[in-house]
């Protein structure tokens, strides 16, 4: 992990405006600011210095940067600006990111029908530790009156994993989390104190989890499933975790592993997965 105490002002200025960039600001743009944000004020002569953009280009910038809230100039000769303070510049642009997200959430739902409306039994494919942890926390945040979670990595056990399971046991969803893990056990039963947890008995022979063997299985409300399993990547040594899973209970997959996560939740050691 870098220390950011060691960075130089150059690193830090440039890693600024890598980040500002993803905001739709140009380079031009995410350096001049970024070179407002080093020296509080000045001319576009001393920003075009700083920056190492050309003086008759900065002018341009800095009217986008007052259009977007992120500067000001002063009416003097030679022309002065400043830019908005840290703490302002990033209440600007996370205001600008919300209101985005927030016409998207408008307008995607009336591009077409809800796809799970028309077909049942579909199953996916997730690959990813942060990708698979988001995706049962998106099957938890849906859960009406139950959830069922077989865990036995904390890979998986993220704070939005968790998150979710503490807001459905604040809605009155019935939450119970199994694992063969103490570190997991305990995990969950700090963050989330009103959740049933539960040593499982072990489908695995030792932990950390054999190369392919499965890594968590949740049920929701008795019909949204997912499966992970161990995976391999291209990089050496290196291991993920992919999921198989469906928010509806025609797939086949559903009925076979209701049982048998009830079993192992329960401590029932007949079940084999």
């Amino acid at each position: 992990m870098t220390d950011r105490h060691t960075d130089s002002p150059e690193e830090l200025a440039t890693e600024a405006v890598d980040l500002l960039k993803a905001f739709e600001l140009t380079e031009y743009e995410a350096k001049c600011f970024t070179a407002l944000c080093r020296i509080g004020q000045g001319t576009a002569k001393e920003v075009s210095e700083v920056a190492g953009v050309p003086q008759a280009r900065v002018y341009d910038c800095m009217d986008s940067l007052q259009e977007r809230g992120l500067a000001d100039a002063q009416q003097s000769k030679p022309r002065r600006y400043r830019g908005s303070g840290p703490d302002e510049a990033v209440d600007t642009l996370e205001r600008r990111v919300d209101e985005k997200l927030s016409r998207l959430g408008e307008l995607l739902p009336q591009l077409g029908a809800d796809a799970r409306e028309e077909k049942g039994g579909e199953i996916w494919v997730t690959e990813g530790d942060a990708e698979v942890a988001e995706r049962m926390a998106r099957l938890v945040g849906d859960a009406d009156t139950e959830v069922l979670l077989a865990v036995a990595v904390e890979d998986l056990l993220t704070d939005t994993l968790l998150d979710a399971l503490r807001a459905a046991t604040t809605r009155g969803v019935a939450v119970t989390v199994g694992s063969p893990a103490p570190a997991v056990r305990d995990a969950v039963a700090s963050a989330v104190p009103d959740a049933t947890v539960v040593e499982t008995w072990t489908w695995w022979e030792s932990h950390p989890i054999r190369p392919g063997a499965m890594s968590s299985v949740l049920m929701v409300d008795g019909h949204s499933l997912l499966v992970s399993a161990d995976a391999p990547t291209d990089l050496p040594g290196v291991r993920t975790h992919r999921a198989v899973w469906t928010d509806g209970d025609d797939a086949p997959l559903v009925s076979m592993m209701r049982p048998l996560l009830s079993q192992a939740i329960a401590g029932d050691e007949t079940a084999t997965i």
